[in-house]
């Protein structure tokens, strides 16, 4: 089991295995992604860590939970990636 972390702003980290998706997103789509999940904001099921800052992503992990960044969605998935193949490097040795 690897335990690599996605650093997703305002020193918040999410375990990079139980990421699902990262998904751009503004103030108004997560509102209405976690409507459909009849979730708000403040549910012990959603992770805010904007501090107050603009939304820019949303991520969705694999435990039902969701996480909201301020950091923009091409940012977390390059460095999801870069998280991901030094899990393949380290596999190789």
């Amino acid at each position: 089991m690897n335990n690599s972390f996605l650093n997703i702003g305002n020193k918040a980290f999410v375990r990079v295995a139980e990421i699902i998706c990262i998904e751009a997103a503004d103030s108004d789509k997560v509102r209405r992604i976690l409507a459909r999940a009849n979730l708000k904001r403040k549910n012990p099921e959603v992770i805010d860590t904007t501090s107050d800052n603009e939304t820019r992503s949303i991520i969705f992990l694999d435990n039902n939970k969701y996480c909201i960044s301020s950091v923009n969605a091409s940012i977390l998935a390059k460095r999801a990636q870069n998280a991901i193949s030094e899990i393949v490097d380290e596999n190789k040795d």
